[in-house]
């Protein structure tokens, strides 16, 4: 029975960024979605790619979507989220990589399915090689790149901040705390980081220790705070932020959304935290099944595909890191 009651939460947990962790409900057909494939790491690795209609041929920004934990499919992620139909309106190119085994290698050696971790996954070589491969196809505007993960995906892309930082115009990671492992990395650079974390997450603590399912600990994280702190630091950003109460356009939802903004006036990165008060493990979005007990609660006030778009928006990769590149 217990390892059942683990089964479902490990879907639910996948879910976070499939069946809970949703947007808008889509009102049209879902955008299609063509599977790339590339050797890499003695692997077969897959992703799944959306380029936007109507655009002028040529390269794009890229959006890279890492799934959670358990690895919902690239169509219920596209179904849920829908950042390749906010591509088509927005001329972004929207990318779905397949972790193995529906897990990332996120720098915490643990994981839910592979008996002996994932560590010798590697996955900061796959999304490099999904890049190149997208440059190489005259898709992607290499100054526009860009990565957004939620969970065991939000750590993932901040692994891929530290290690891939000079490839990257910005990252976004939600309801995801950075591994304790990570903390005395250096990142490649100074880049844009933007946050979104419950404060009442019953799996990724707010105030940071173990990742814990039904009782299980699958690996340490940072505090937000920590987190926060890290990128702060990097970018050497003044150690007061901004501070701002959203509307509260859903007094039922349980949570009232808080933006914290670190940016220097005359400095390119700034380091922004939507914290999400009494906010669970879950994703802003829509009208979406809810499950309060399991995971906590859904913050309706914000819709988080369109606010990690506005963020990356205003990022890209500046000039001289770009001629740099090999």
């Amino acid at each position: 029975m217990r390892w059942r009651l683990l089964a479902l939460w490990l879907g639910l947990c996948g879910g976070i960024i499939g069946w809970l962790a949703t947007s808008r409900p889509s009102v049209a057909a879902s955008p299609k979605l063509s599977k790339r494939a590339l050797s890499h790491g003695g692997l077969t690795r897959v992703y799944y790619l959306h380029e936007p209609t109507g655009a002028a041929k040529g390269p794009r920004p890229v959006v890279f979507v890492l799934h959670g934990g358990g690895g919902a499919g690239a169509e219920e992620m596209e179904r849920r989220f829908g950042f390749a139909r906010l591509g088509d309106r927005e001329g972004f190119i929207t990318v779905y990589p397949a972790g193995v085994d529906g897990q990332w290698n996120d720098g915490r050696g643990k994981t839910f399915r592979r008996s002996k971790g994932n560590a010798d996954v590697d996955d900061v070589g796959f999304i490099r090689a999904a890049m190149d491969d997208l440059i190489q196809a005259g898709k992607a505007d290499p100054s526009r790149m860009y990565v957004t993960g939620f969970s065991n995906g939000g750590m993932m892309t901040y692994r891929l901040g530290i290690e891939l930082g000079d490839r990257l115009a910005a990252i976004a990671a939600g309801i995801a705390n950075l591994p304790a492992n990570l903390q005395d990395k250096t990142p490649a650079r100074a880049l844009p980081v933007l946050i979104m974390n419950g404060t009442d997450d019953p799996m990724m603590p707010w105030q940071g220790g173990e990742v814990r399912v039904l009782g299980r600990a699958y690996g340490a994280v940072l505090s937000t705070e920590a987190t926060v702190e890290f990128w702060r630091t990097a970018a050497r950003l003044p150690d007061r932020p901004t501070v701002e109460r959203l509307p509260d356009l859903a007094p039922n939802d349980g949570c009232r959304v808080e933006v914290r903004r670190w940016k220097a006036s005359d400095a390119e990165p700034e380091v922004v935290l939507y914290a999400l008060l009494g906010g669970g493990h879950q994703i802003p979005g829509g009208n979406t099944p809810k499950a309060p007990r399991l995971v906590g609660n859904q913050c309706l006030d914000i819709h988080a595909t369109e606010v990690i778009w506005s963020f990356f928006a205003g990022h890209s990769l500046p000039l001289h890191r770009l001629s740099a590149q090999p």
